[in-house]
């Protein structure tokens, strides 16, 4: 019979190697870059569907608006109206707020060790631009200025 020779846990190739804290040191900028990324991708998400509930409320207002005036102006458009101004109102905040969370989470992961050169200006410089459209849309639908 042979006898199997009991390989160590330490090998000549692996002696010189570096400990777990200098692997693990390497490996959390690669993974903060990626949650970094995730969460623009998470605001980008947000901006598109505000842009959509801002869309909408403001054709619902704008629709029935122009059907109270080919109607004689009786004053049909009165719930089709808040409901939109409501949509352009829940596309506002919540574009608001996920501006702010995407904030708060990159300068947390900025404390914990994200790369200098991580550029995010890009994502948050179109949620406020999207921002302005949605408060020119509810101030528009607010003033009752129809185009």
């Amino acid at each position: 019979m042979t006898e199997m020779k009991s390989t160590s846990a330490v090998s000549p190739d692996t002696a010189d190697s570096p400990d777990d804290s200098t692997i693990r040191d390497l490996r959390l900028p690669g993974a903060l870059v990626r949650t970094a990324l995730s969460s623009e991708q998470t605001l980008m998400s947000w901006i598109r569907t505000a842009l959509s509930l801002f869309t909408f409320g403001f054709s619902i207002t704008q629709f029935f608006f122009f059907l109270d005036q080919s109607a004689g102006g009786m004053g049909l458009a009165g719930g089709p109206r808040r409901l939109g101004i409501a949509l352009i109102l829940m596309g506002i905040m919540s574009l608001a707020f996920a501006t702010l969370e995407h904030i708060r989470r990159i300068l947390g992961m900025k404390k914990e060790g994200l790369p200098d050169n991580f550029k995010y200006k890009v994502p948050i410089g179109s949620a406020f631009s999207i921002l302005a459209i949605g408060i020119v849309a509810f101030v528009t639908v607010l003033m009752k200025w129809h185009l």
